[in-house]
């Protein structure tokens, strides 16, 4: 009867050590899961701030060329051919870059969506489907924030390029003015 207490009771205490296991499992499993969740919020977050910080920029830009070219406009009797040349074009350069770099972004995202419209189609849907899809647009969002700083430092450099050009001639002409 001993061996049977004792079969019994080793039997239940490896069920026991057995359902400890796997309870420990399912709870790495949830802490995983937690984890995913704050890594994929908090690429979201980045994202958005990413996203705000692009408007912020195109919004500035905008009435930066708008404000220039308004200004440059007017100083066509004032300044000398050359310069007022040269400032249009250092201006106007920076202007295509910055327009080029827009319509490849809408390009770049509409064939990104596309691509991403394909996957969902194609794709059985499960817990992968959105992993899947996350991983797609995240490198996404990488590529094209690499390629944007290729653009970025031209068109400001043309840009603010053009404005000190204008803003050295004022100086030079304040200071023979009252010097």
């Amino acid at each position: 009867m001993r061996r049977t207490e004792g079969n019994w009771e080793e039997t239940v205490a490896n069920a026991v050590n057995s359902m400890a296991e796997e309870i420990n499992e399912i709870k790495k499993f949830q802490q995983d899961c937690e984890r995913d969740k704050d890594i994929a919020m908090m690429m979201q977050m980045a994202e958005k701030q990413m996203m705000h910080a692009t408007n912020y920029t195109n919004l500035i830009m905008v009435a930066g060329y708008a404000g220039y070219f308004a200004f440059w406009s007017t100083l066509v009797t004032k300044l000398p051919n050359w310069l007022y040349a040269l400032c249009g074009l250092l201006a106007l350069l920076s202007l295509l870059l910055f327009i080029s770099w827009e319509v490849i972004k809408m390009t770049w995202g509409t064939v990104h969506l596309n691509r991403i419209n394909k996957m969902i189609l194609k794709t059985v849907r499960g817990p992968n489907v959105l992993k899947i899809i996350d991983a797609a647009s995240s490198s996404h969002n990488v590529r094209i924030n690499k390629l944007w700083l290729w653009f970025l430092v031209p068109t400001l450099t043309f840009g603010i390029g053009a404005g000190l050009l204008l803003l050295g001639y004022f100086a030079v002409e304040v200071w023979k003015t009252v010097f």
